[in-house]
């Protein structure tokens, strides 16, 4: 069992030398979205997106995790129809405030999953900490020495144990990026196609 877990903490992919050394995911960390990478061609988003109620309702509706990309985009295309006056830039100003709002959300997400990355590597050196001691200790010892290898070889397994949950919610975790973009681009793409068949001429 010490073998494996060790193994087990040993194993675990390093992340490529340009990222953070925490961040736990085998995805590209990527801290901030850009609008470039979901629109293309010039965006008109002069203005606030918060300072139209209706644009600011929709927008923070959207927002939540919970909501599914069927549900934004049945949302969106009913806005599109709504949109009577100056409709591409105000769909144009709805992208920014769901481009805004979920790079806040993946910002909170990232963190966490920071803060995971580096709870599981401090664990990883403590598996490997802890099978080093419990390895110097002969299976056959007596007397102090005997119980010394008993204490070791417990906390030893608690901390494997606590290593794998870590590593299981991790790869759960991981994923909750990359919805957030696939998400956003779904919404993006509908926006810029209703934007565009709004648009004059």
């Amino acid at each position: 069992m010490v073998a494996a877990a060790t193994a087990s903490a040993a194993a675990q992919p390093a992340p490529p030398r340009t990222q953070d050394p925490d961040w736990p995911c085998q995805q590209r960390l990527v801290p901030h979205l850009t609008a470039a990478s979901y629109w293309n061609g010039t965006i008109d988003i002069q203005g606030d997106w918060q300072a139209d109620p209706v644009i600011a309702d929709l927008v923070r509706h959207l927002s939540p995790r919970r909501v599914t990309t069927e549900e934004g985009l049945a949302e969106i295309a009913n806005f599109a129809k709504a949109a009577s006056k100056d409709r591409p830039h105000r769909l144009a100003l709805v992208f920014r405030g769901l481009l805004e709002q979920t790079d806040r959300e993946r910002a909170e997400l990232i963190e966490r999953l920071t803060q995971m990355g580096r709870r599981q590597r401090e664990l990883a050196d403590l598996v490997a900490r802890l099978a080093d001691e419990l390895n110097s200790v002969p299976p056959d010892a007596t007397r102090e020495s005997a119980e010394k290898r008993v204490d070791l070889q417990q906390r030893h397994d608690f901390t494997a144990r606590n290593f794998e949950e870590i590593q299981r919610t991790i790869r759960y975790a991981c994923e909750a990026p990359v919805a957030l973009d696939a998400r956003l681009g779904a919404w993006a793409r509908a926006l810029q196609q209703a934007a565009i068949a709004a648009a004059p001429g």
